[in-house]
């Protein structure tokens, strides 16, 4: 008998691992505002735990988009994008310890935008490795 968690989390690491760096900045975006709206559900059920690990689970896709920037080739952008997460992480410090629902929804709001000038990369932007790589070297 095939274990159904197994199953999902294979189908999930082939999903990922198929995904060009694009797609995947793409599908990071759309992970850390899911974990802030659950974070948002967890606040209002004042379910302190959970609100922690969702917010944990968006700092660590910030973390990762932070890290993944290359400072000499992406410039001003990627200075710009660091910047940009720097804050959003003192952001989440702060909506963990205020349980602020508005900065939640703002932080968002940054995230959607960020998500949305990427995806209109990805459709102005050859789909070839090796122009993918030129292009995401800001990530």
């Amino acid at each position: 008998m095939t274990n159904p968690a197994y199953a999902k989390s294979a189908y999930i690491s082939t999903d990922i691992n198929n995904l060009s760096p694009l797609d995947l900045v793409i599908k990071l975006y759309d992970g850390a505002i899911g974990f802030l709206s659950k974070a948002i559900f967890s606040i209002e059920k004042k379910n302190r735990p959970m609100k922690i690990q969702y917010l944990n689970r968006a700092r660590a896709i910030v973390e990762e988009l932070m890290s993944s920037l290359d400072m000499e080739i992406g410039g001003e952008v990627a200075v710009s994008l660091h910047d940009l997460y720097t804050y959003m992480l003192l952001e989440l410090t702060r909506i963990n310890a205020t349980d602020s629902i508005d900065k939640i929804y703002h932080m968002q709001e940054l995230l959607r935008t960020l998500k949305s000038a990427w995806v209109e990369v990805k459709s102005i932007v050859p789909q070839s490795p090796a122009t993918l790589r030129q292009h995401m070297s800001v990530h």
